[in-house]
């Protein structure tokens, strides 16, 4: 039997990431200390919406981080060290808001991974983005999401987050899988000699 193979099984490693676990009543929306899975940079961090300024992207429920003024959310992870990860999310301006203040950074243990914003003044409802990135594993790793725009109360929005370890090609198996056929060949003719 081979062990340490990355699992062929893509689980998704995020809690909540649709933010779907907390109860949110279609139609409204709420500010949070924390959610499932979820904390919050300080108390009233997070804004959970249900078909309020858009409709989420997956499911009922999105956030939001610019509540009363730019706040971040984040998630940790135990992760294999060295380990790929495929980490996904969708981003949406917020419609009748600037550019300035749609702005949303990811970072992945502290390091900013990207930027993102868009102009929604012209817009309405969501205009959802879906974003992918590959990040390594540390052994324990935190995402975050922050607000950093302008501070008015509005901002960009998040919805849909996945962590899965990245799995190989089958090209990649049959190459490990080979190198190892031949170190065990090696192995037994060295004894054999």
């Amino acid at each position: 039997m081979l062990t340490g193979l990355p699992s062929l099984a893509n689980a998704n490693l995020h809690t909540n990431g649709s933010f779907e676990s907390n109860a949110q009543a279609k139609g409204t929306w709420n500010i949070y200390n924390n959610l499932i899975g979820w904390t919050g940079q300080d108390l009233g961090g997070i804004e959970l919406r249900n078909g309020v300024a858009g409709k989420a992207s997956d499911e009922f429920n999105f956030a939001e981080l610019d509540t009363s003024f730019n706040r971040s959310m984040f998630q940790t992870f135990n992760t294999i060290k060295g380990a790929m990860y495929d980490l996904s999310f969708d981003y949406s301006t917020r419609a009748g808001v600037s550019k300035q203040s749609n702005l949303i950074t990811v970072f992945w243990n502290g390091v900013e991974l990207s930027s993102f914003t868009g102009r929604g003044l012209s817009k309405e409802g969501d205009n959802w983005l879906s974003l992918d990135f590959h990040v390594m594993g540390t052994g324990h790793d935190r995402l975050s999401f922050t607000a950093t725009g302008d501070r008015e109360g509005l901002s960009g929005s998040v919805d849909d987050v996945k962590l899965v370890a990245t799995v190989p090609e089958p090209e990649s198996y049959i190459l490990l899988l080979t190198g190892l056929g031949l170190l065990g060949f090696v192995s037994r003719r060295r004894k054999a000699i």
